[in-house]
This record gives C-alpha cells, structure tokens and sequence, in this order.
C-alpha cells in the first residue's frame, strides 16, 4: 500500500514537471533542446572531474586499464546496438554497414597517414607519448559522436519534450565513463595537468549542444533523423575502429589484464543498462 502511494504521489509529480517544460518549450523552441543537450553535455566533464578523487591525481596502471577497456566496451555496445536496432531500421543494414566501414577505415587511414599525433605508435615509442595520444584522440573521436548526438536530442525533443529528456539522460549517464576516458590516459602520461584534462573532457561534451543549436538555427528544416543515422552510422565505425586499434591495445600493455576484463565487463553493462533506459 506505501509502494502504491509513493506511486501515485510520483505520478502527480511527473506530470507536473513535464508540465513545467512544455511551457518552457511553447515560450521559446530553443530553451529545452539546448537545455537538454547541454545537460547531457557536461557530464562528460562530470566523468573528467571523477579524477579528483584519487589521491594527488594520479591514476595507477590498474586504474588506466580498467578505464581504457571500460571506455572500448561502451563505444562498441554503443556502435552494435545503436547500429542494429536503430540506425539500421531507418537507412537499411546495407547502408549502415558502408557506412560504419567507411568510418572504420577513415580511421585506419589517417593512423597510417596522418599527422604524427595521431599517427600508428612505434614500437619504441615512450608510454607517455602513447598515453596522451590515447587520451587526445578518444576526446576527437568522443568529440565527434557527441555532435550528431546534439542533433538528436534536438530533434527528438522538438517533437516531445518528454522522449528529449529520456533521450538526454540516457546519454549523459554513458558520457560520464567517456569523461574519464579521456582524463585518465592524460594524466597518467604526467604531461597534461589536472584541470587541462578535465577542460578537454568537458569541451568533447560540449558538442552536444552545439550540435543541437545547428540544428535549431541552420538545419531545422532540412535535417531529418535518417541523416542524422547516417552519420552516426559513420561514426559508428570510428569508435569501434578506436575501441579496438587504440584503446583494447593500449589496456593490454599495461599488463593489467584482470584490470582490462573487468574494464569490459562494465563498460558493457553500463552502456548497455543506459542504451535500454533510452529505448523505454
């Protein structure tokens, strides 16, 4: 009878606040995308600022193991998922699958061709160099995910206020491993301070809301969600091409390996715990 209460109390409550942010979305259709976007947004540097709590910010090879793997684990139960049941639903497994290549393989192209920071290491090279290279590439690679993801909770949320808000807390609660992702390897490498590594975890979120407001102001009438799958179909293929050239490798040289499995396991149960909150 209590649980039946507490129900019926939360429902009154719910109602009200879904209340509240349709009036917020009548008196200005800008106000909840960005606010929604933006939320979802600054989580990645809540997950950067999580490196505070270890003492004297340093992280220890475990600990950096465990992260890389835990982050490789969400961008490809992310990229699978998001792939086969919903991008693939609205452009077709075929189209999904060139893209998600085409997004493998422009990585693939540029660790052979690029510049040196992001080029494929050698052999020799010191751990610190591998280790910011690592950090700074997960935070191009998260940088660019989260852009069409703005876009998404853009649209989603001009369409119901109420599908935009499951949609943003679902993935600020993924983007917050994706923070300390990137803070990890940078301060491990002691060549990136502190609050350098949270400032570039919280600018890779902060894409999200600029990707909510090109849509607001340049592609309202024009972006659809299917191309928005398209690209995240594309970058699909970058995170999985990361996860599994740069991240998994570099968890395993740590030689931490119950490290790197757990690392997997989580990453995967997270992921996958945020991904079928959103589906709900």
């Amino acid at each position: 009878q209590g649980g039946g209460s507490g129900q019926m109390l939360g429902e009154p409550m719910f109602v009200t606040l879904m209340a509240m942010l349709d009036e917020a979305s009548e008196a200005s259709s800008y106000t909840l995308p960005l606010a929604f976007s933006l939320f979802a947004g600054l989580s990645t540097g809540v997950g950067g600022l999580l490196v505070l709590c270890f003492r004297n910010n340093v992280v220890d090879f475990g600990v950096i193991a465990f992260m890389l793997a835990t982050a490789a684990a969400s961008m490809i139960t992310v990229s699978i998922v998001d792939l086969g049941w919903s991008v693939a639903e609205v452009i077709g497994m075929a189209n999904t699958l060139y893209c998600c290549a085409l997004g493998f393989a422009t990585v693939w192209a540029i660790r052979k061709f690029g510049p040196n920071i992001v080029h494929e290491p050698k052999l020799d090279e010191p751990t610190e160099h591998r280790l910011v290279r690592v950090g700074l590439i997960t935070a191009v690679t998260l940088t660019a995910h989260n852009l069409p993801e703005g876009m998404a909770v853009a649209l989603s949320t001009m369409g119901s206020s109420t599908l935009g808000l499951k949609m943003a807390l679902a993935i600020a609660l993924h983007n917050i491993p994706e923070g300390l992702a990137i803070t990890g390897p940078l301060l491990l490498s002691r060549q990136t301070s502190a609050p350098r590594a949270i400032g570039i975890a919280l600018a890779s979120g902060l894409s999200e809301p600029v990707g909510a407001m090109l849509t607001l102001v340049f592609f309202k009438n024009v972006l659809t969600q299917a191309l928005i799958d398209y690209a995240l179909a594309f970058v699909g293929g970058v995170m999985v091409a990361v996860a599994t050239l740069e991240l998994i490798p570099e968890a395993l040289r740590t030689d931490k390996h119950w490290h790197t499995v757990a690392g997997l396991l989580v990453g995967t149960v997270v992921m996958g715990a945020s991904l079928q909150a959103l589906g709900e």
